[in-house]
């Protein structure tokens, strides 16, 4: 490789591929090393019998300042969801509720005295002092117990698979917490914000990728040209004079490197006390289901998809009418649903088999939409490394993190483990990463 390389990225997920791809953008040369055959990581999309399943985040939130650029400087091929993507449901109670924006306080969702308990959220008064509370504490002070348990249990479900009484709300959802931090008070806060957004900005709106994630992936890789390299596993990385030594089939050697492998992965190839750091993230194992069929066979409703509340004998976290917001995710004239399982909402779950899976998805499934399924296609997606998990203590770990990588001068951290785990949070980022990298 040139000597001119200005950074080293470890790992070709797409937390690695958008810092490579944001450098490149920028007029810097990246080299990108990854240990297998290919990119992407999680996002390798199932494409089978004309079903196309995604194990991983599918979709996107366009416009959006770091990742729009990106994904048009690479000649990434997006593409609007259908307008079922703005239909949401939830299931509680054994009833489902569909959530068409402010009037969805109107419906039995949430009973008259949590209603009541809601209109007062603007005269709750913030903690005194900085706080890391979990996100359930954080609602139900805000919200009341009744609402607040029900929006912790979904958000925490449906980003993290998480544990609503684990996850800190100011690591996990910190542009939620900043609304009380900056007007102490969520409605107050997102008033502000509204009103602050210049005139005539786009709303963002729900995009995918119609060769699913792993052909956007692919894109990326083209457009880094050989600054990519697959089946080059990285033993170690270790300070090089003024620079670093990313050790492999080959030494390579940059002014920095950046390590973009989740962090338990990272402990293996950083040097100590950076690798000891790493050892305390956490994360959890989560199973996708997905249920394929003729339309007849597997009628859901119009919509995004149904995450599941607190009040339920459910195991699925969330259930997503893939077919019917994205296009091109089932044969015609079929059906596709992905169903999630597990996480450190309910990690026992994933001691059942692949067909357990998918009888206990296709009878939830049949609570849900109000008719038993009868798929014809079926696929089982473990992911055992699982989701990171912002549990309380997150914000702690990360000061500690940054203390130590700043102890070492010219290596960063990437990839969902630490600052965010969408897309859109993995570009802002990269963006980040990229003014540090290039104006040092």
């Amino acid at each position: 490789m040139s000597e001119h390389t200005d950074v080293i990225v470890v790992g070709g997920g797409l937390g690695g591929l958008l810092v490579a791809c944001e450098v490149l953008r920028r007029g810097g040369r990246p080299l990108i090393l990854e240990a297998g055959p290919r990119a992407g990581g999680v996002a390798a999309t199932v494409v089978d019998n004309g079903y196309l399943l995604e194990p991983a985040a599918g979709s996107f939130l366009l416009p959006n300042p770091y990742l729009t650029p990106l994904l048009a400087a690479a000649g990434a091929t997006v593409i609007p969801a259908t307008d079922a993507s703005h239909r949401r449901y939830v299931f509680n109670r054994g009833t489902l509720y569909e959530l068409a924006g402010p009037a969805a306080v109107a419906t039995g969702l949430v009973s008259l005295r949590g209603k009541l308990r809601l209109l007062g959220e603007r005269w709750v008064r913030p903690l005194a002092g900085p706080s890391d509370e979990s996100l359930r504490s954080f609602f139900e002070r805000r919200l009341g117990p009744e609402v607040g348990l029900l929006v912790a249990t979904l958000m925490a479900h449906g980003v993290f698979a998480g544990d609503p009484d684990r996850l800190s709300a100011r690591a996990a959802f910190p542009a939620l917490v900043e609304l009380e931090d900056s007007a102490g008070s969520l409605t107050r806060g997102a008033i502000t914000r509204m009103r602050s957004r210049p005139k005539g900005t786009p709303r963002s709106k729900v995009h995918v990728a119609p060769n699913g994630m792993a052909g956007l992936t692919a894109e990326l890789v083209a457009y880094l040209g050989d600054c990519f390299r697959p089946n080059c596993p990285v033993d170690a990385v270790c300070p090089d004079g003024n620079g670093w030594v990313v050790s492999g089939p080959t030494d390579e050697r940059a002014p920095a490197v950046v390590v973009a492998l989740s962090p338990s992965a990272a402990t293996a190839i950083t040097p100590e006390p950076l690798s000891a750091v790493l050892r305390e993230a956490h994360a959890a194992p989560v199973a996708i289901v997905g249920l394929g069929g003729p339309s007849a066979d597997l009628p859901l409703p119009s919509g995004f998809g149904a995450l599941i509340g607190p009040q339920t004998d459910l195991r699925a976290l969330g259930l997503l009418f893939e077919s019917s917001y994205a296009l091109g995710r089932a044969p015609k004239g079929h059906r596709l649903l992905k169903g999630i399982y597990g996480g450190a909402a309910d990690p026992s779950v994933m001691a059942l088999t692949d067909q357990q899976l998918v009888e206990l998805a296709v009878a939830e499934t049949a609570k849900v939409i109000g008719v038993m399924p009868q798929p014809s296609w079926t696929r089982v997606v473990r992911h055992d490394q699982g989701i990171p998990q912002y549990d309380t203590g997150h914000v702690a770990w990360l000061s500690r993190l940054d203390d130590a990588t700043g102890a070492l001068s010219g290596l960063h951290l990437a990839g969902w483990g630490y600052r965010g785990i969408g897309v859109s949070s993995l570009a802002k980022h990269a963006s980040q990463l990229a003014d540090t990298l290039l104006h040092p």
